[in-house]
This record gives structure tokens, sequence and C-alpha cells, in this order.
């Protein structure tokens, strides 16, 4: 029986999952564990890759405005639904399964946010508060 080599796993299931997100277009995680022995030789290790379909996020904020760019490929614009409470927005698509929950850097003022959704990428900039978050 032949011995299994960790390294060679590893680099195998990161290549397949590398192409899966080509493919599917979905974000991973992964979580490695190595145990080395007293000698520094590798021994029982361990290899997690956990793919998670959440969305790419990135938020600026400039003095007046907050603006949350989230990657949504696939969804088409009359799936989006959107809320917001100041503090959080959430976002869900397409079913109640895939919701995103953003904390947002300051508090926002809700109406008046203004949102645009293009080539899969959703761009929502809303107004700073005045009222500071303690």
């Amino acid at each position: 029986m032949k011995k299994k080599n960790p390294v060679n796993e590893l680099i195998k299931l990161l290549e397949e999952t590398v192409r899966g997100m080509q493919e599917g277009g979905t974000s991973i995680f992964i979580d490695v564990s190595i145990n080395p022995s007293q000698n520094m030789f590798p021994v029982s290790q361990e290899v997690f890759l956990h793919k998670k379909n959440k969305a790419s996020v990135d938020i600026l904020e400039t003095e007046k405005n907050i603006h949350a760019l989230v990657g949504l490929p696939g969804v088409e614009e009359k799936d989006i639904v959107l809320s917001c409470n100041g503090l959080v927005l959430e976002i869900k698509s397409g079913n109640t399964e895939n919701i995103e929950t953003i904390e947002l850097p300051a508090r926002v003022i809700k109406t008046g946010m203004k949102v645009k959704y293009q080539n899969g990428i959703l761009e929502v900039v809303f107004n700073k508060s005045k009222k500071q978050v303690f």
C-alpha cells in the first residue's frame, strides 16, 4: 500500500478548488493544520477547504459618504433586496439563503441612498449621519 503524501494532496485540492472558483465564481477560505514532530518532520496533517458563497465586499469611506461595492455575479437586479438599520447593510440575493450582512464603518442615513447594479457589481452609496456611534 502506497503512503499518501499530504503535501501532494493539499496541492491537488487547491488546484481543484481554484478550477472550481474559475468556473463557478465562488470564494473559498483555506484552513491548513500542520503538526510537526520533535524532529521537525511532518506527521499527521489535515487539510480543510471550506467553500463559501460569500460575496466580495469593498467599503470606501469618504468625509461625507460610505460606498459599499458588492460582487453579486449571476444575480439578477430584480432579485436583490436591501435593508439597512443605519449601521448594518443587509443584502438578500436570489433567495433568503444568500444573505450578506455588512457592518458599516459609520452611521448612515437610510433615506437618499443611491443604488447601482451593473455587470454583477452592486454599488450602494449612503450619506453619513452626523450622529456619532459610541
